[in-house]
């Protein structure tokens, strides 16, 4: 029996990436098929830090899947309106903070808030891999 193998789509961010409040900078940004606490599907966002000697977990995020595609959608509003834009669920609370020289990423509030500065080329490639990511997770399984 052949097992499904699991997608992981690697996302190159510029120099001027970097996660908070830990503060590192990034590399690279991956999307990992992950499962939310009920079972079900999500997207999982990681980053892969230039250094991190404190040994921080590398998890920005994880969605449930139309969350993760309302992001995307959200991402590329900010992108071509050149305003803020929200994601609001039961789930989910993510900004994506339209600035004239990148975007800020925030995710949850409080202790728990993590804020991704990225700018506009790597946010475009963000929006495309999380899309790519939902549009793996939604496909009807194979016979």
């Amino acid at each position: 029996m052949a097992v499904a193998s699991k997608l992981v789509i690697n996302i190159e961010v510029d120099d001027r990436s970097v996660l908070f409040p830990d503060g590192k900078f990034l590399s690279h940004i991956t999307l990992h098929e992950d499962e939310t606490p009920e079972g079900g599907e999500a997207v999982r966002m990681e980053g892969v830090f230039h250094f991190n000697e404190s040994r921080l977990g590398p998890e920005i995020a994880s969605l449930e899947i139309e969350d993760a595609r309302e992001l995307a959608r959200s991402i590329l509003d900010a992108v071509f309106q050149g305003r803020t834009q929200h994601v609001l669920s039961q789930t989910t609370k993510v900004a994506v903070v339209f600035n004239p020289n990148g975007f800020v990423l925030r995710f949850g509030e409080g202790s728990a808030l993590r804020e991704l500065f990225i700018g506009s080329p790597a946010i475009i490639r963000l929006a495309q891999g999380i899309l790519r990511m939902t549009d793996r997770l939604s496909a009807m399984p194979a016979h």
